[in-house]
């Protein structure tokens, strides 16, 4: 049996496979389809082009962690100069981002001008591209972007200096 003879016969048994379970692989493709989908919105921003798409979010705000109220304790505690927003959608940011995009936890505030957005995420989705697209927004707006990890301890004085350092 020739090259071209075995490669034959492994398509066409790769074939009879996908053929087997093409129903279930058309379901996922529709599921995912559907969940990444973007609804467009009127656009009535100022700041959006009107050539450019506005999207409603979609990324499901999930209930606050322990260690957001950590944060939230510390933040309030420390740093009263500063309006603080809590738990902002990219899309507050960018009307025409990704439905998908991160929200920022605590978006710092000084005279009604955002400084800073404080992300906390988990070491296994901090390069994912919901994250990395709320990465990209918050910079360019010129606004400082500084991520924790959610794993790690983030205590008091460790969270305090870091979030000193880059306001």
């Amino acid at each position: 049996m020739g090259l071209f003879d075995s490669l034959k016969k492994s398509v066409g048994a790769l074939a009879d496979e996908i053929d087997k379970h093409k129903d279930d692989i058309a379901k996922e493709i529709e599921k995912v389809a559907g969940s990444v989908s973007a609804t467009a919105v009127k656009k009535d921003s100022a700041n959006v082009p009107a050539d450019k798409p506005t999207y409603t979010p979609s990324y499901e705000m999930k209930p606050a962690t322990d260690q957001f109220y950590h944060f939230e304790e510390i933040i309030d505690a420390e740093f009263a100069d500063y309006e603080v927003k809590k738990r902002v959608s990219a899309a507050e940011l960018d009307p025409s981002c990704h439905p998908k995009c991160a929200p920022i936890q605590f978006l710092f505030i000084k005279n009604g001008t955002p400084v800073l957005a404080v992300a906390l995420v988990r070491t296994n989705n901090y390069r994912g591209m919901n994250v990395v697209a709320t990465k990209k927004i918050v910079e360019d707006r010129g606004i400082k972007y500084l991520r924790f990890f959610e794993e790690y301890a983030n205590e008091k004085e460790y969270v305090v200096n870091r979030i000193k350092n880059n306001l």
